[in-house]
């Protein structure tokens, strides 16, 4: 197997976990929920008519309106541009933008509708402007950016570095950003595996139980041949979480690696 087929085989294995780490590290709950309460609100005026197509692993309750993992009532895509209109006609609620498009933000990645995101940048992006200190906004429009570039264009990874290294400059001891800068240049095209391995390295050298940057410096390693290390971060990794998901795959890319480096030899 050559680096490129490596590489593009190791982007698959953590995208999906660099999304349950979006969720995890970005969000404010309060505000969330200040939001879901407002649909709720719009949703009784309106006698609950409005309804969405149920997205893969949606549930939905007795009323039949659509639920999450946890139960909780969810807004349609019809209810969100709804808040986004809003959000553009009160420009100058700085706030107000901040919920609007971190809950666009998650809609779009909970739901599988990436063309919300953009939306959710643009947001962020407005609260940012108005407030370029706030440092949650700072790395939302970094993650939205993040977001975006993996279903639509990954020249906005190179974006999403701008914010991800503003927040840094503000708090250089976030484990959590500092990996996802790294992971902007291992996603990136062209991937930059080596410039990612600066970022982990810093990462676990603050933390060195960090979960998603082992196993993202175990990915890079296995892409520039550094097979060794990469053996002993996933040994590692499997200590911190047996269960973690990228774990069987991962081992199962470094098995690939080495079988092929067997054949060059």
């Amino acid at each position: 197997m050559n680096k490129h087929k490596i590489l593009y085989a190791l982007a698959g294995l953590i995208a999906g976990c660099a999304i349950g780490f979006f969720f995890a590290n970005s969000v404010n709950r309060k505000e969330l929920e200040e939001l879901r309460g407002q649909v709720a609100r719009a949703r009784s005026n309106s006698g609950g008519q409005q309804q969405s197509q149920q997205q893969p692993g949606d549930s939905r309750s007795a009323n039949g309106t659509k639920t999450d993992a946890s139960g909780a009532s969810m807004p349609t895509e019809t209810e969100m541009r709804d808040l986004i209109a809003k959000a553009d006609a009160s420009r100058d609620d700085t706030d107000y933008q901040r919920k609007v498009g971190q809950g666009v933000y998650m809609f779009a990645l909970s739901t599988g509708q990436p063309a919300l995101m953009p939306e959710a940048v643009r947001l962020l992006k407005r609260a940012h402007e108005a407030d370029p200190k706030n440092y949650e906004t700072t790395v939302l429009v970094g993650n939205s950016l993040f977001a975006l570039a993996q279903v639509a264009d990954a020249a906005n990874f190179k974006e999403a570095r701008v914010y991800y290294n503003k927040a840094l400059a503000t708090k250089p001891e976030d484990t959590n950003v500092r990996t996802l800068l790294g992971m902007s240049y291992f996603f990136g095209q062209p991937s930059e595996p080596e410039r990612a391995i600066k970022e982990y390295r810093k990462s676990l050298a603050a933390e060195p139980r960090q979960e998603m940057a082992l196993q993202s410096l175990a990915a890079a390693l296995i892409a520039t041949g550094a097979l060794a290390e990469a053996q002993q971060r996933l040994e590692e990794l499997q200590k911190v979480n047996a269960d973690n998901a990228a774990l069987s795959n991962l081992r199962a890319q470094l098995a690939q690696a080495k079988n092929a480096a067997k054949e060059k030899d």
